[in-house]
């Protein structure tokens, strides 16, 4: 069987993102199947003068790769507020008309947006999406508000609306007021928007009455779209609530655990010798992956004993965080920042240390490197967001804090640190999916076997 697999990465080496190590991970099991596989992969960052995308064709470990040139900067904005960007399908409808897949798997779709799924199914080619986050559900792709507080409202008009216009009081004190209206009379005013001039107090609230238009033609957009995905593969019960609870029928929508390579080095760690607690994060510096609040945790420990604290990371372009990271990490000699980690050195990060921590203070889908802590059996410090808590058990493989709660993450670091024996205990891990057995019941899905 053909199939493409399509990651909104360069899928270039070394593979970092979890997009395109997933990407890779799953095209490998499903070639030992016996499957043609075939990568579409992107490169925003080329200004094609004539024509906004092109192709080149490229190669990476045996599989051959399409990667779609073009200028993010140069992408209209709608296409990302809706969702659906025409030109990009058509870019992806011609690759896939060449390769002639008999089946197309989505992994992301940032930049390529659902465009991909009309075309597909255009030309008859089932569509299966692997969610690595949730931005067919989500025009933030996070379910993060606008002041990184976690989204408990879900996709509509009016909580969306007043996400994008809070940031100014004007903005949350009049969506306060507006969103006691009823969604049928906020769409008519929004659609009679260009009308309204001061001192027209409903002229104050153009930047929200932009929103509920952008809100009511995303909807109406994603809606039959999200229909056209033939199956969607959630790695956690938590991430199946939020697919269901937002537009997708339950038929479609499967838990099934991401899956590791059961021949990964991650496999042979064998944790180093140390008289102190080494503490491990690694991951992107943005705020609400929660660093800050794991610094102050550690800066506030009572008795420490000799513990350190190992960051591996980058800027990820939030610039002020991150050099106000910085400068928080200066204030302790016991705290390091090693920058990027290659991925060829993961099994000696995670050897040289006994507990990893995810901090963050959004409801994660599932981060690959919290299986990676696993599958090395580094015990995890999490905060209990929805879908880590399908794998770590509290003092079972790990333990778990209250989402934000300093005090309670300081409280948890001091517990290792004063219980030498509690390592031991937490790193007997967990049974995890691998690989091969994803794709298996990922295949299980197709309608009928089609012949290699």
């Amino acid at each position: 069987m053909n199939i493409t697999l399509l990651t909104t990465q360069k899928f270039l080496p070394p593979l970092v993102g979890g997009v395109d190590v997933y990407t890779y991970r799953l095209g490998k099991a499903l070639s030992a199947m016996g499957h043609t596989i075939q990568i579409v992969a992107l490169n925003p960052g080329v200004a094609n003068e004539v024509e906004p995308f092109s192709t080149e064709q490229d190669e990476l470990d045996g599989f051959p790769v399409t990667r779609i040139l073009f200028s993010f900067a140069d992408r209209p904005k709608e296409a990302f507020d809706y969702g659906y960007d025409a030109e990009m399908g058509q870019a992806v409808k011609s690759i896939l008309q060449e390769q002639q897949p008999h089946l197309f798997i989505v992994v992301n779709f940032y930049m390529i947006t659902l465009s991909a799924v009309l075309v597909a199914n255009e030309l008859g080619i089932p569509v299966f999406h692997v969610a690595t986050d949730f931005l067919p559900i989500c025009r933030r792709a996070t379910f993060i508000r606008w002041n990184n507080v976690s989204c408990q409202l879900g996709e509509s008009i009016k909580s969306c609306s007043a996400c994008f216009v809070s940031h100014n009081v004007l903005g949350r004190v009049g969506t306060a007021v507006l969103n006691t209206l009823p969604e049928s009379t906020l769409t008519k005013l929004a659609r009679n928007r260009d009308q309204y001039a001061l001192p027209n107090p409903l002229a104050a609230m153009k930047p929200y009455w932009n929103q509920v238009a952008i809100m009511e033609q995303r909807l109406r957009t994603l809606s039959p779209l999200r229909a056209m995905i033939d199956h969607v593969f959630v790695p956690t019960q938590f991430t199946r609530k939020m697919f269901v609870e937002n537009g997708f029928d339950t038929r479609r929508v499967h838990h099934v655990p991401f899956g590791v390579d059961p021949n990964h080095p991650l496999t042979q760690v064998e944790r180093t010798p140390s008289d102190h607690v080494r503490f491990l994060f690694i991951g992107r510096f943005q705020p609400y992956k929660g660093a800050h609040l794991l610094i102050e945790a550690f800066n506030k420990l009572a008795n420490p004993k000799g513990a350190t604290l190992t960051f591996y990371g980058g800027s990820d372009g939030h610039e002020d965080y991150y050099e106000r990271l910085q400068q928080m990490m200066a204030q302790n000699e016991r705290i390091r920042f090693l920058g990027k980690i290659d991925p060829a050195d993961l099994a000696q990060a995670f050897a040289d240390a006994d507990y990893f921590i995810l901090p963050s203070t959004w409801h994660e889908n599932m981060p690959l490197i919290t299986l990676d802590a696993l599958q090395s059996h580094t015990p995890l410090i999490s905060s209990d967001i929805g879908g880590v808590t399908d794998v770590i058990k509290h003092d079972v493989n790990g333990l778990l804090f209250p989402m934000g709660d300093v005090s309670a993450l300081q409280a948890t670091l001091q517990r290792t640190i004063d219980d030498p024996t509690l390592v031991d205990k937490l790193s007997a891990g967990v049974d995890l999916m691998t690989i091969d057995k994803y794709a298996e019941a990922m295949l299980a899905y197709l309608p009928e076997p089609v012949e290699h």
